[in-house]
């Protein structure tokens, strides 16, 4: 034999007991007890992890937090790309170019976080005269070129070779089409 339980509506009365300031402080305590220990077991820690990279001599530690997770084939290349234009010299063109700012590195690092998977193929890293930086990848018939510089909005070119598809773009109110386009590229 089943047995069957059947829900039934509160009435009147018996929802102006649960409303009580009394009974409502207490089942607010135990919601909140309850969120504290569901949350506590449910989420990983996070873990601070480092990375070295040389250029020029110079040795560079990258160093964040995540949940220990495999990094993306994307990062090293990445990184080290990163760090090659941070020890850029001033006059590194030969035509007075300076230094790259490195809050340019970070807005760049930022927006590829956001926007490449884990399998995502590395762009090519690109030092401007600006002190800004270009992303590049030029694969499977699509040209796609992301220019972040000092003081301005990152903004992307697109190209598809194919189709003869072009474009250029603002970022981020195109964050989708960079996702978009980075997915074709894979």
């Amino acid at each position: 034999m089943m047995r069957t339980t059947e829900a039934a509506e509160l009435s009147l009365q018996e929802r102006g007991i649960l409303a009580s300031s009394a009974v409502a402080k207490h089942l607010d305590q135990f919601s909140r007890a309850e969120r504290r220990s569901v949350a506590g077991s449910q989420q990983p820690n996070l873990i601070a992890r480092t990375r070295g990279y040389s250029s020029r001599g110079q040795e560079y530690t990258i160093t964040w937090q995540d949940y220990g997770q495999p990094l993306p084939t994307w990062f090293d290349p990445l990184m080290q790309g990163f760090v090659d234009l941070l020890t850029l010299p001033l006059n590194w063109d030969s035509y007075g170019a300076g230094t790259i700012d490195p809050s340019v590195v970070q807005a760049a690092m930022d927006c590829m976080n956001a926007v490449l998977g884990p399998n995502s193929p590395a762009p090519r890293v690109v030092p401007l005269s600006s002190g800004g930086l270009q992303l590049e990848w030029h694969r499977k018939g699509i040209d796609l070129e992301i220019v972040f510089d000092p003081g301005e909005s990152p903004s992307l070119y697109y190209r598809n070779r194919a189709s003869g598809e072009e474009g250029d773009h603002e970022l981020p109110k195109e964050g989708h089409l960079l996702r978009t386009i980075i997915s074709a590229l894979e």
